[in-house]
């Protein structure tokens, strides 16, 4: 049964289109054995078929499944009788939000034939030019007084003058002939192993509230250029340069290395005979940041940020013994889990376990780092002679620091 029926429908098809191909009809009901009466309904049922088939047929469905209702569309069509003046966008904002998209609020505009108006009407005068002689006037006291701003040139020749300029009008001129010098393109850098370049600098915005008067702690962070990982990190009230050398000291002990450079800025505990004999003789280049740009210590300076928001705006006060409990926590957090931008999201320790051979330290030589903070100290003797004396600083003395 489930053969004979296309067979059968097959043997109709061939009957119509030998009909169809001018064929006599008896012949083709003798041949396919269909009566003469079917074979005309069949044809008559295939050209019906045909016409159908090649009539044009809109694209897309025929019932829209995003199409708005009468009841969603009535406040769209409220609110752009209301507000005429405002784009789809500002409609949007308006509506709650269950609103559709601005783009559907322009073809309910559309089709509704609600156009846009404009919020003011073209205008119809021409547009009020200055004489010639003001301007050659402006550009004048501009060449003679480019230190003047706009509204002092503006005033000067109002009442000097009686010459009637708006201090936009100047500025337009002042700007066409002194153009403002393009923005500086900064370039990016970055060292290509740890430790060899470590950036170090002072925060000092933490004014802790226990105190009166109020006092100021300060962060020191030494900060490795390549992970961006803090290699050391700590508070201080009234810092000098024995605190920052604890801390460099601290530091090449807890990651067994000396660093090939490291940059500070020009503060006080970053200058001085002391630091700079200390790095001498550890084998370290010392440098300061130029003053009056602090870019150059532009990956600290960004760190200092993020440790102000991370960390110390999670406290209500500042307490110098509690936050200096909980720095070391934080630190670990920043320099094991947090991800950076540009190491792609990977925290500082992956790049500060590469250990490299460059900056590796002997532990012989960390032991002796107390050493190396002394110098000669001259003075004058009562023949008023120099006299110099090695004498050792008192850098090291009192407790070791080992936070980082």
């Amino acid at each position: 049964m489930s053969t004979s029926l296309p067979q059968k429908a097959e043997r109709r098809l061939q009957a119509v289109l030998a009909l169809l191909r001018g064929e006599k009809a008896a012949d083709v009901a003798r041949t396919f054995h269909i009566a003469r009466s079917d074979l005309y309904k069949f044809r008559r049922r295939a050209l019906s078929a045909m016409r159908e088939a090649l009539n044009d047929q809109p694209r897309g469905p025929k019932h829209p499944a995003n199409k708005l209702s009468d009841a969603q569309e009535q406040p769209i069509v409220a609110l752009c009788e209301r507000y005429p003046t405002r784009s789809s966008y500002q409609l949007r904002c308006r509506l709650n939000q269950d609103a559709p998209v601005a783009r559907t609020i322009q073809r309910v505009r559309k089709r509704r034939g609600l156009p846009r108006v404009t919020k003011r009407a073209p205008s119809t005068t021409s547009a009020r030019r200055l004489p010639e002689s003001v301007i050659r006037r402006a550009r004048q006291v501009i060449k003679e007084k480019p230190h003047l701003g706009p509204e002092r040139i503006a005033w000067d020749l109002q009442n000097g003058e009686n010459i009637t300029i708006s201090p936009a009008s100047v500025k337009r001129l002042k700007s066409a002939m002194h153009p403002p010098e393009p923005k500086p393109v900064w370039t990016f850098y970055e060292r290509h192993h740890p430790h060899s370049l470590w950036h170090g600098d002072f925060m000092e915005k933490i004014a802790l509230t226990n105190t009166w008067p109020v006092a100021h702690a300060l962060q020191l962070a030494l900060l490795d250029d390549y992970s961006r990982g803090y290699v050391f990190c700590d508070l201080f009230i009234n810092p000098d340069q024995r605190d920052v050398i604890r801390g460099m000291i601290a530091a090449m002990r807890r990651w067994s290395v000396i660093p090939e450079l490291i940059i500070f800025d020009n503060s006080s505990p970053f200058n001085g005979m002391l630091i700079t004999t200390f790095c001498k003789n550890a084998g370290i280049r010392l440098t300061h940041t130029a003053v009056r740009h602090p870019q150059t210590n532009g990956k600290l300076e960004r760190a200092f940020r993020d440790d102000m928001k991370d960390f110390y705006q999670l406290y209500d006060e500042w307490h110098f013994d509690e936050l200096r409990r909980d720095l070391p926590d934080y630190v670990h957090y920043r320099n094991t889990i947090r991800g950076h931008q540009a190491l792609g999201g990977k925290p500082a320790i992956t790049r500060l376990r590469e250990q490299p051979r460059v900056a590796s330290a002997s532990p012989d030589l960390l032991d002796r780092l107390e050493s190396f903070a002394c110098y000669e100290v001259r003075k004058k003797s009562d023949s008023g002679r120099w006299q110099s004396s090695h004498v050792r600083s008192q850098c090291v003395s009192g407790r070791a620091l080992s936070r980082g």
